[in-house]
């Protein structure tokens, strides 16, 4: 008698305990809006591009500007062994490369601005024209 009524709780409390759990669905799902053209000005977009173009061309700038540091500084040391690529460098050395990488990544990204500017302003002037 004891092990049936036992069971039969155990059966009840398990089956009310997943009632929370089972919720319906709301009637209209909450879905996200595309974002219109006016919602954000024209020197926001230009921005977030320049910050992608100069992080985006970090990891290449940085990679180039190591090899030729490394290049020029064996090269200046005379082709010495000891100044092969990668061998001497100290945290003047990284400063130099991460500066340099950094400098060359602006200017990429300015660069890119500029040309998407020019751009945008000989077709407003060709849409102007018509």
């Amino acid at each position: 008698m004891k092990k049936g009524l036992f069971l039969l709780i155990l059966i009840s409390y398990s089956g009310f305990s997943m009632l929370p759990a089972q919720q319906l669905p709301p009637p209209d799902p909450l879905l996200p809006e595309d974002y219109s053209p006016e919602e954000f000005p024209l020197w926001a977009h230009d921005l977030r591009r320049y910050e992608v173009v100069a992080i985006g061309s970090y990891p290449i700038t940085f990679f180039a500007s190591s090899l030729i540091y490394d290049f020029s500084m064996y090269a200046v040391n005379d082709f010495n062994p000891s100044y092969s690529m990668g061998s001497q460098r100290d945290g003047n050395d990284i400063g130099i490369i991460i500066g340099s990488a950094v400098c060359v990544s602006l200017v990429i990204a300015t660069v890119d601005l500029i040309i998407n500017t020019s751009r945008r302003k000989k077709a407003e002037k060709q849409t102007d024209e018509q």
